[in-house]
């Protein structure tokens, strides 16, 4: 009886970054926001260590759907949804604050490639 061979092939998928769930244009280091009336924030004494609602008062900029946002770095905060990432961004207009993880279109929470927020990001 002759023997029937099994080979198995396996395959690397290499991603480098986070590709939009939404189906919009991939900009490399970007990202797009996926819900309406997200807020930038930034304020506070304490929201560039644990950044959220309270910690982070003031509203910077209200971004909407398809809104790109090129994170700088991210942190632990307040649970928003499923996750408590934070992220540092440059946003339209020029702004510069913090919008919770969950509302961009990354699948992952803790956004890969992008370094924990130090003293050095926030100034």
């Amino acid at each position: 009886m002759r023997g029937v061979g099994l080979v198995v092939v396996g395959a690397v998928l290499l991603v480098s970054g986070c590709e939009p769930t939404d189906g919009s244009e991939y900009i490399p280091g970007s990202y797009s926001v996926r819900e309406s009336g997200v807020s930038l924030r930034d304020g506070g004494s304490a929201c560039g260590d644990e950044p959220g609602t309270g910690n982070c008062p003031d509203v910077l900029l209200g971004l909407e759907p398809g809104n790109k946002v090129y994170p700088l770095c991210q942190r632990r905060g307040q649970q928003v949804g499923e996750n408590s990432w934070w992220v540092y961004v440059d946003a339209p207009g020029g702004s510069r604050g913090w919008v919770a993880s969950w509302f961009l279109t990354c699948p992952t929470n803790r956004l890969p490639g992008i370094d924990d927020c130090t003293a050095d990001h926030l100034t």
